[in-house]
């Protein structure tokens, strides 16, 4: 791109080309948008997070503890029982609670997770911590992409993506990710087959395109 995206307008100027034309290469494709919607309980300003994927509905819901307030902690259900409970940092105006998905017998919870100079995404697969198994600093974006597991991650300072039990190495050294308020229009967008997202490599932006488009 010529310049950073601009998060206030969503709006970025590619090279050679305009973004109209850009974004029309795969414009059906990126409407099958998938968002994990959060909404608030009875409880006065207990947010709630649903489930999606095609396994047993799930909740996932964010408490302050009553042990260690103001930390938080996110408990994953299973109708009124709790199946799963994690120490999810202190509160900032980012909500922990990023995705929940269901799927194939397994369930995966991500959240982000801030303590002082900690800002991280963390992914649970069935309540195992993948960033401490694979030793990533840092993952983020979950989602079924074509019907399959999909994140970003951060090892050794390298970006990279996990697709379908695969790592796959990315170019660049920064995908931004976890922006509130205007800066949420540069995250990456997920759709059912697909997810767009900016990427930065020095001085130089990119706006890419990444997913299943039943090519031959």
């Amino acid at each position: 791109m010529q310049s950073p995206p601009d998060p206030d307008t969503g709006t970025f100027l590619p090279v050679d080309t305009t973004q109209e034309e850009v974004l029309s290469q795969h414009q059906d494709e990126r409407q099958l948008s998938v968002i994990n919607p959060v909404e608030f309980s009875d409880q006065v300003g207990v947010p709630v997070m649903t489930s999606l994927g095609p396994g047993e509905p799930l909740n996932a819901v964010l408490l302050t503890s009553e042990i260690d307030p103001p930390r938080q902690v996110a408990e994953v259900r299973k109708g009124d029982e709790v199946i799963f409970s994690v120490d999810a940092g202190l509160p900032s105006p980012a909500l922990p609670l990023q995705s929940l998905w269901s799927y194939d017998g397994n369930w995966v919870l991500e959240i982000i997770f801030l303590e002082e100079d900690v800002f991280q995404g963390r992914i649970y697969q069935d309540g195992q911590l993948i960033n401490d198994s694979k030793v990533y600093q840092d993952a983020y974006g979950f989602q079924l992409l074509a019907g399959k597991p999909f994140y970003f991650y951060q090892r050794e300072g390298s970006l990279g993506y996990f697709y379908d039990g695969q790592e796959t190495p990315l170019p660049y050294q920064e995908i931004p990710h976890y922006g509130c308020c205007s800066a949420s229009t540069i995250n990456p967008q997920p759709a059912e087959n697909m997810v767009a997202f900016y990427a930065r490599t020095g001085d130089d932006w990119y706006y890419v395109e990444l997913g299943d488009f039943g090519l031959d």
